[in-house]
């Protein structure tokens, strides 16, 4: 008898000091994470503008002068600085804006924000506060698509092109199969990071993740750090949770009721490509075929929006063609904008 009452004992008291060391661990993160986060607003003061919105303020990063302004929208949990690298060649030939939605980069939080539909009318909000006229030309990425879509389905008369870059589809929720748990899993495992710990591994240099991750984004290396530092922002990944909830709930239902067609604009749809295979993995190779027999029509299908649309499939180029292949992105959008050019030309 006093056996067993020792031995739940002792097990009362490791319960109790994980318990304990849980709740320590817990504030520790907390604590840590407050002050790198003071300290990175500091460190890394805003590039653009920050234009109000009605009580929030949204950044726009501007680069460059002339019309039509090409306006980027990046894809899910993305900030506009991902997209940097092509701002030089762009700029050169005119204004260029990069959007960072609510949440992102250096734009206010908001915690009703996710939506696509939402972003797209804090975009034109922004764009009016900043006094960025029309015409635009729409650049979005993967779910960036969807928000230019909308864009261009309410102010119709202010676009002057629409580029898709592998952008998402309203159906490939319902046709990817496994697209949404996948999605969730990924969400849950986010939330449940403790950043602070992970972002006093990296100060310390414990841990070299962080680092990698940015530089994976092949951006210039003066804007390493401040990518850093966005991964390592509770406000960046609230944002990226939103925004990821609404791409498998609402955001499909708004594109299709609201935006099912982009009538006569000019539009390119820019679509990755399955030419390089995830290396000698059989399995990594199956799965690459069953997505890409599912993602290809979708693309295709992407032109039938516009009774003026071409399709550009990029050769050895991921999801992120701006990064395989940015000559060739920059080279669509820089057509787009000579062809607008001499069509107002030609209306004068």
């Amino acid at each position: 008898m006093n056996r067993s009452i020792g031995s739940r004992g002792i097990i009362v008291k490791a319960l109790t000091g994980l318990v304990s060391g849980a709740i320590a661990g817990a504030a520790m993160s907390a604590a840590y994470q407050t002050y790198g986060a003071r300290r990175d607003r500091r460190r890394f003061p805003p590039p653009g503008r920050t234009v109000d919105v009605g009580g929030r303020r949204i950044h726009l990063w501007i680069a460059g002068t002339g019309s039509p302004t090409v306006v980027i929208v990046p894809g899910l949990g993305e900030p506009g600085l991902n997209w940097a690298a092509l701002l030089p060649e762009l700029a050169v030939e005119s204004s260029v804006v990069l959007y960072d939605r609510a949440g992102l980069g250096w734009s206010d939080p908001c915690p009703w924000s996710g939506t696509a539909l939402g972003a797209a009318r804090d975009l034109r909000r922004a764009l009016d506060g900043a006094g960025i006229v029309p015409p635009y030309v729409l650049v979005g990425h993967s779910a960036g698509g969807n928000i230019v879509r909308l864009f261009a389905a309410e102010k119709p008369d202010a676009v002057a092109a629409v580029v898709l870059v592998d952008s998402s589809h309203p159906e490939q929720i319902r046709l990817l199969h496994g697209t949404r748990v996948a999605i969730t899993r990924e969400m849950l495992r986010s939330r449940l990071t403790p950043l602070g710990l992970r972002r006093l591994a990296f100060d310390a240099g414990w841990s070299d993740r962080a680092r990698c991750e940015a530089e994976a984004r092949r951006l210039p290396a003066k804007l390493l750090s401040t990518r850093i530092a966005f991964d390592l922002s509770d406000r960046q990944r609230r944002a990226e949770l939103r925004e990821a909830a609404a791409a498998i709930t609402v955001n499909p239902w708004q594109v299709r009721r609201r935006a099912p067609s982009l009538g006569p604009i000019p539009l390119t749809v820019i679509s990755s490509c399955p030419d390089e295979p995830p290396g000698a993995d059989v399995e990594a190779i199956a799965e690459q075929r069953r997505f890409y027999s599912v993602w290809s029509p979708l693309q295709a299908d992407l032109t039938r929006l516009s009774s003026n649309a071409e399709h550009v499939v990029a050769e050895h180029a991921g999801h992120h063609i701006h990064r395989d292949r940015p000559e060739l992105v920059v080279k669509v959008i820089l057509d787009h904008l000579q062809r607008a050019r001499t069509e107002a030309r030609r209306d004068r």
